[in-house]
């Protein structure tokens, strides 16, 4: 199992939300360059990148500087924050990123949907933000009409190749992982699976090594050092 730390970029400094609130950033840097370099050192396989700005706008505002975190490092870069529109995710690749994450259009536009993931495949992830089992949008500032069961059973049918699975209410609050919920979409199809939110312990790792998700993303428990990077991918690690 990968552990993927994370990158959150508000006026173009790291920070840490609690539960995906704007008003409750915590600033961690004004380098966020440098934070992708420390993490690379560190061993990290994967970073995981988001334009919180961009998430509350609808359309990316920092690609600036995903591109030079994305031309800085020699590992793949995953982005997601305000991509709803085909012309944004083509930015995002132009910009160096491996992989970007749509949210909102997944559960809004599907005729979109399955036209992005025709185009780029493996390339392409899909976020699927619950909050009280429904969708959240918009940067989780509004509902949709789908359950994220329901969600990603449809959009693996539709052939999304990997899901990123996120409970709201756990993200930035280190009160542990949604464990039931993880494993249930984890279990539910045959795509990865990527746990995002909560992760407070090196156990709480290890518990969802014992799951069938293929990674992990980890944000607030890093920034405060409750564990080390490396010590979190040797808690991953798969017996």
């Amino acid at each position: 199992m990968l552990i993927i730390p994370a990158i959150d970029l508000q006026g173009r400094e790291v920070v840490r939300l609690r539960q995906g609130e704007a008003t409750t950033a915590r600033g961690f840097s004004t380098d966020p360059v440098h934070v992708a370099g420390t993490w690379v050192e560190a061993g990290a396989p994967w970073i995981h990148v988001v334009d919180l700005d961009g998430a509350f706008a609808g359309k990316p505002q920092q690609m600036d500087v995903v591109s030079q975190i994305a031309s800085s490092v020699g590992i793949p870069i995953q982005l997601g924050g305000g991509m709803r529109c085909e012309e944004d995710v083509r930015r995002a690749f132009d910009a160096g990123v491996a992989r970007v994450v749509i949210g909102s259009i997944a559960a809004t536009d599907p005729a979109l949907t399955q036209r992005l993931i025709a185009a780029y495949g493996d390339r392409l992830a899909i976020a699927v933000d619950t909050r009280d089992n429904v969708v959240r949008i918009s940067g989780w500032t509004a509902s949709s009409s789908w359950s994220p069961l329901k969600l990603i059973r449809q959009l693996a049918a539709a052939g999304a190749a990997r899901f990123i699975v996120t409970d709201v209410t756990r993200d930035g609050m280190l009160n542990g992982p949604n464990v039931e919920l993880l494993t249930e979409a984890a279990r539910l199809v045959d795509r990865p699976v990527i746990a995002s939110g909560g992760i407070r312990s090196l156990d709480n790792i290890r518990t969802l090594a014992d799951t069938s998700v293929e990674a992990v993303i980890v944000g607030m428990a890093l920034y405060e050092g409750r564990f080390t990077l490396p010590d979190a991918i040797e808690a991953a690690r798969r017996i």
